[in-house]
């Protein structure tokens, strides 16, 4: 999927895109009941006494509502007040001696461990089991389908409206209810700073890729992840780099290790690369990048200073169509390694 710029002048528009495989981080948000022992000899307490018990090592404060005889309902439900956050607890009633409080054996904590909204769970590169993905966050689809497989390198797809919102920031916990979802894993000793845009500029040209033109930029902390949501249609890449020190080209173009993705329904082919070829012809340091299927398959990989090279982009392969990875999808997971080695 090499993108071709005609505004380079003598020098070659660059393509790449970066491969990774999961590394094991793949995470799934599992939500435990918490297990608490009985509590016994408890001072008696009246209908509407407040009444204080450690559960978990936290202190809880509720309304006793438990007047020492059986009760018809199965479970009543308590709002507990906690150091921490509210708790919504599930209480069995129990029958029990007058001279006795018995606490709940078991409470199932309502608090979330993330800010997922209604219906997300599971890992990130799950798929809808309803097959519904959600468009939130993203702009209008502009991509003209009448133009598709008429262009070549030069179709443009979906750039947004306005410009760049079809390339968002999501968070771990909902990234699962995107069709196309990019994961980028930081390195491990130093901040990363990833541009992304889109193939063809604001201005209509095919220009998405010179300074200061971007659909997104963010930084990945040492160790950190960030998930990138990507609309249906789009197509264009993102370089990467160490720290906050731009690297350009003579032209003003990012002349970093770059990553380049075409988001496609089946029919159509789905596609991702990595390439330094503008790095390379800037005589800027090679940094390493790979490109996987969130499986660990399909990898495209450069690593630092072309040490290795596989399914990739050099300046070598500037006239070379179709490196790198080619999938009919209708939904798409890949994990980014930056600073791979």
């Amino acid at each position: 999927m090499l993108v071709k710029n005609s505004l380079l002048l003598a020098a070659a528009l660059t393509a790449g895109s970066a491969a990774a495989r999961m590394h094991g981080h793949e995470r799934r948000h599992a939500h435990h009941k918490a297990q608490i022992e009985p509590i016994v000899e408890v001072e008696k307490r009246a209908v509407g006494d407040v009444v204080h018990a450690v559960i978990d090592g936290v202190l809880q404060t509720w309304i006793n509502e438990w007047s020492g005889e059986s009760a018809t309902s199965s479970a009543t439900t308590f709002a507990v007040a906690t150091s921490a956050a509210t708790t919504i607890v599930s209480v069995p009633t129990v029958t029990a001696a007058p001279t006795h409080s018995q606490a709940p054996s078991a409470i199932e904590s309502m608090v979330p461990a993330h800010t997922a909204s209604p219906g997300s769970s599971g890992s990130w590169s799950d798929l809808p089991a309803n097959g519904q993905y959600t468009r939130a966050g993203f702009g209008g689809n502009n991509c003209d389908k009448s133009q598709d497989g008429a262009l070549g390198v030069m179709w443009s797809g979906n750039t947004g409206t306005p410009w760049g919102s079809n390339i968002i920031e999501v968070e771990e916990n909902v990234a699962n209810q995107y069709k196309h979802v990019v994961r980028f894993e930081g390195s491990e000793s130093d901040d990363w700073t990833v541009v992304v845009w889109n193939k063809k500029g604001p201005d209509g040209k095919m220009d998405g890729f010179f300074h200061p033109n971007k659909a997104l930029t963010f930084t990945v902390g040492a160790g950190q992840v960030k998930y990138v949501a990507i609309d249906t249609d789009s197509t264009g890449g993102w370089a990467a780099w160490k720290g906050d020190e731009m690297p350009l080209s003579q032209y003003g173009s990012y002349a970093a290790t770059w990553g380049e993705f075409t988001m496609r329904d089946s029919p159509n082919f789905t596609s991702w690369d990595v390439s330094c070829i503008q790095a390379q012809n800037a005589g800027k340091e090679i940094q390493g990048m790979r490109i996987c299927q969130h499986d660990g398959s399909t990898c495209s990989t450069i690593t630092k200073n072309m040490r290795t090279v596989q399914d990739a982009y050099t300046s070598a392969e500037t006239d070379i169509n179709g490196i790198g990875g080619n999938v009919k999808t209708e939904a798409i997971r890949l994990v980014v390694n930056l600073d791979y080695a």
